[in-house]
C-alpha cells in the first residue's frame, strides 16, 4: 500500500505566504482521507481479522490507483486489538486525537457499544464494524454507525424463510446452537419471536463454550432432540465444525445451517464431507471465479495476487465485507465532497442513509438501499462435496431477512 505524506498545516500556510507577493496561486493540496481500522489479527477471531485486513488493503489499493475519492487518497491505519474492547477504545481515541479522522472501523459489537455514547456526544465520527448485532439498528443509540449488510437476526430470518419455503412434512423443528458470548446469544429473543410467527418449533437451545471443549454432550443432545434443521450462530472457525462431524457420526440427519462468520468457505471446507448440504446465510457474494460483474472481476484479480492464500475462486466473508465497506465509503464521501459538505459523522451518515438502489458492481446480488443504518438483504449459499470436490453455490435469491 502506498504511504502518502502531507505537509503539516503550518508549513502550508507559510508556503502560501511566501509566494503571495509574487502573485502566484496554487491549488490547495487535496487532503488524504484518514481511516482507522482495528482488527483481531491475533486471538480467536484471527482467521477473520487477517482476511479483513487483506480485503481492506486490496480495496484501498484499487481505489487509490483509480483516482482515489475525488482525487483524495485513502490513508488506512491498521492495528491489532486482539478482540479486546479496551484496546479498541484506546486505538479509536488515539486516532481521533491525531485529527482529521474521516472513518473509524470497529472490531465487534462490544467495542461499538463501548465507544458509541462518547462518539455521539464528542467525536461524531462515521463508524462501521465487524459486528452485526440486532440492536445496532437503533439509530438514536448508534447515531454514526452503519452495518454493511443485515443484522444477525436478519440472517437467521433468511434461514427461517428458507425453511418455510422448502420444508415438507409437518411442523419444522429447529435447534439453535450458539456460543456463550454476547455474539452468540444475540439472536435468541428475535429467533423465538420469528419462529412463533412462522409456526416453527424450537426443540433445543444449546449453548456452548466459544473455544476448546469436548463437544460430545452437544452432539448427544442434538441426536435426542432430532431437529429437522440445526442453526449455528456466534462462531468463527471453532467448535461448530467439531459438533457437525460428531453429530453426523451419531446419526443426526437434520440440515446444518450457519450465519456470517461460520460460513467462510475455507472453514466449512475444513469440516470435510460431513458438512454436505450446509447452508450459510451471508451478507456478500462469495463466488468470484468466472463472474462477469465488474467489481467481482476486479476482486477476483486481487485474490489471485494473495500469495499467502491458495486461490480457490471463493472469497472469505470478512475479506468481501472489507471491499464492500471501502466502496460504500468511496461513494458517500464522494457525494459529500461534490456537495461541498464537511466530512463529519452527521454529513456522512446522512449520505449513507440516502443511498438508494446502489449498484455495487456485484458485491451485493441486488441494488441495495440502507434502512436503519443497515442493508437488510442477504443470500443463502449451499456448500457441497460432489465427487469429492468442494463447491459453493447460491441456494436462495437475494432477499430481506426481516
Amino acid at each position: 500500500m502506498t504511504i502518502h505524506f502531507r505537509l503539516p498545516n503550518i508549513f502550508r500556510v507559510l508556503a502560501t505566504t511566501l509566494i503571495a507577493g509574487a502573485a502566484i496561486t496554487i491549488p490547495a493540496l487535496a487532503q488524504d482521507l484518514k481511516f482507522s481500522i482495528p482488527l483481531p489479527l491475533s486471538g480467536p477471531f484471527a482467521v477473520t481479522g487477517q482476511a479483513q485486513q487483506v480485503g481492506w488493503q486490496h480495496a484501498v489499493d484499487y481505489i487509490n490507483k483509480n483516482g482515489g475519492v475525488k482525487g483524495r487518497k485513502i490513508e488506512a491505519s491498521f492495528y491489532d486489538d486482539e478482540y479486546k474492547v479496551e484496546l479498541g477504545v484506546a486505538g479509536f481515541k488515539k486516532a481521533a486525537a491525531d485529527g482529521d479522522l474521516v472513518f473509524a472501523s470497529g472490531d465487534g459489537t462490544p467495542f461499538v457499544r463501548a465507544i458509541s455514547p462518547e462518539n455521539n456526544d464528542r467525536y461524531k465520527i462515521l463508524m462501521s464494524s465487524t459486528g452485526a448485532a440486532s440492536d445496532l439498528i437503533d439509530v438514536a443509540k448508534y447515531k454514526y454507525h452503519f452495518l454493511v449488510g443485515p443484522t444477525y437476526s436478519d440472517m437467521v430470518g433468511l434461514h427461517l424463510k428458507y425453511i418455510m419455503e422448502n420444508h415438507k412434512g409437518g411442523t419444522p423443528k429447529i435447534a439453535l446452537v450458539f456460543s456463550a458470548s454476547e455474539f452468540g446469544r444475540d439472536i435468541l429473543e428475535n429467533t423465538r419471536i420469528m419462529a412463533k410467527k412462522y409456526g416453527i418449533n424450537i426443540v433445543l437451545e444449546e449453548e456452548t463454550k466459544f473455544t476448546g471443549v469436548d463437544v460430545t454432550a452437544h452432539a448427544i443432545k442434538l441426536r435426542n432432540a432430532a431437529p429437522d434443521y440445526i442453526i449455528f450462530h456466534g462462531y468463527a472457525g471453532n467448535i461448530w465444525p467439531e459438533i457437525v462431524k460428531l453429530a453426523r457420526e451419531y446419526g443426526v440427519k437434520g440440515a446444518f445451517m450457519g450465519t456470517i462468520y461460520g460460513s467462510h468457505p475455507e472453514v466449512v471446507a475444513g469440516v470435510g464431507e460431513a458438512v454436505e448440504g450446509f447452508l450459510g446465510a451471508v451478507s456478500v457474494e462469495l463466488v468470484l471465479k468466472d463472474r462477469t460483474e465488474p467489481m467481482l472481476k476486479t476482486i477476483d484479480s486481487y485474490m489471485r495476487t494473495w500469495t499467502a492464500k491458495p486461490y480457490t475462486g471463493f472469497a472469505n466473508v470478512g475479506y468481501m465485507q472489507s471491499w464492500a465497506t471501502a466502496l460504500i465509503l468511496k461513494e458517500v464521501i464522494g457525494r459529500a465532497l461534490d456537495k461541498g459538505k464537511p466530512l463529519n459523522g452527521d454529513t456522512l451518515i446522512e449520505e449513507i442513509n440516502s443511498l438508494k438502489d446502489w449498484d455495487s458492481g456485484g458485491i451485493f446480488g441486488v441494488p441495495v438501499s440502507f434502512e436503519k443504518n443497515r442493508i437488510p438483504y442477504g443470500v443463502i449459499y449451499r456448500y457441497s462435496w460432489p465427487n469429492g470436490q468442494f463447491t459453493v453455490q447460491p441456494e436462495s435469491k437475494w432477499q430481506r431477512g426481516d
